[in-house]
């Protein structure tokens, strides 16, 4: 899969309620492999080809399991949409990262 973590030298878990949203940042510096499931979800990813918004979007059911990679440099970010339902993640970086490092941008998109 094309843009996955090479390895596994971060690894976190989360939930986001309904409605919630996680990510809508760019890492610059490290890959990011993700495991989806559970809720009605979208997964965003910046990608130029796609004219005029500039970011493909898919939309993962509430009984489907989604693998999805964010390679470095390329924005993403993973939206609720169910109105009961928790989506869960399991995420993979292969290097660690810093929160509050300057190899992350913040708030890419506007709409979220």
């Amino acid at each position: 899969i094309t843009g996955r973590a090479s390895k596994c030298a971060s690894v976190h878990v989360g939930q986001i309620q309904p409605g919630g949203l996680r990510g809508n940042h760019r890492h610059h510096t490290c890959n990011e492999t993700f495991i989806i499931w559970g809720a009605d979800t979208k997964f965003r990813l910046e990608s130029p080809n796609v004219k005029d918004k500039g970011y493909a979007e898919v939309t993962i059911r509430y009984d489907e399991v989604a693998l999805a990679t964010s390679p470095s440099g390329t924005a993403h970010a993973i939206i609720n949409v169910d109105r009961v339902r928790s989506t869960f993640l399991l995420g993979c970086q292969d290097i660690l990262m810093k929160n509050n490092a300057s190899t992350t941008d913040y708030n890419v998109w506007k709409d979220l």
